[in-house]
């Protein structure tokens, strides 16, 4: 991608909030010429950018023709696209017996289906621009996450996505990373603080989603194959995933130091036990 997004068209999902939010702002902050994308078309004409957002496209990432539709939209009005950013997600948090088919259905077509519908519409543009795509992914795709089992699948698979594509598209002059964050201090884990199952998520201090933000930009400038962030919870992450059994001993004592922080978190935001 090279060290200037000045002028680059850049389309994110999941924009209106979090992560996808933060995102749209550090590449409007460099320059770039943001296309903020997601499902409330209210919420993502009220993000404020550094000069405006480019373009606003309403876009439900499940929808194949919507993809089209969005793309073909995108080079009529800015006439090309450079840099894709999927941030759009979601998330269940319970037994997988308790979920229901269209629930789990619902995260893994707005997780995994979503970015491959997506990739595979943008990259057309993307090969004439020799453009970069960026998957948010998760160190919950690395680690056991009891109770989410549906997210943690998905996450993984983007990892997977991203690293195969990588390889595919080698030569192409388009480069694909996946960005791996700890949990993010975003409106989906406001809703895991609500269920005690989700205490693996606060084992650790909750990242503010700016850090993620610049995690994707050194991902476009640097075109690694992953950043994960912390560097240093990535490198344990990978050595979790390495010895699941360790993991899987240690997994106890990591959800008990969660529940404490969730308790914290709930008493400073006067939130009711979960």
């Amino acid at each position: 991608m090279g060290p200037s997004l000045r002028g680059r068209v850049a389309l994110v999902t999941g924009a209106a909030g979090g992560i996808g939010q933060a995102v749209a702002r550090a590449l409007a902050g460099q320059g770039a010429r943001v296309v903020v994308a997601g499902r409330n078309e209210a919420a993502l004409r009220a993000v404020e950018l550094p000069g405006g957002a480019a373009m606003v496209v309403p876009l439900d990432v499940r929808d194949d023709a919507g993809w089209d539709r969005a793309i073909a939209a995108i080079l009529e009005e800015l006439g090309g696209l450079d840099v894709l950013v999927h941030c759009a997600g979601t998330l269940e948090v319970g037994t997988l017996g308790s979920r229901t088919p269209a629930a789990l259905r619902a995260v893994v077509d707005t997780n995994l289906t979503g970015p491959l519908l997506g990739t595979r519409a943008a990259l057309p543009a993307l090969h004439a621009s020799r453009g970069a795509i960026v998957h948010v992914a998760s160190l919950g795709g690395l680690v056991p996450m009891p109770f989410e089992a549906a997210y943690a699948a998905t996450k993984a698979g983007i990892r997977q996505l991203s690293f195969s594509l990588r390889a595919e598209l080698a030569g192409s002059g388009v480069t694909v990373s996946v960005v791996s964050p700890d949990s993010t201090d975003t409106a989906q884990l406001a809703q895991e603080l609500g269920h005690d199952e989700a205490s693996l998520s606060f084992a650790n201090a909750p990242l503010h989603p700016d850090a993620v933000a610049r995690a994707v930009l050194r991902a476009l400038r640097t075109g690694a194959a992953e950043v994960m962030v912390p560097a240093g919870g990535g490198l344990l992450a990978r050595i979790a995933a390495a010895f699941p059994r360790l993991m899987l001993w240690i997994l106890p004592f990591l959800r008990r130091s969660g529940a404490r922080r969730m308790a914290r978190m709930r008493a400073a935001r006067k939130l009711p036990p979960g």
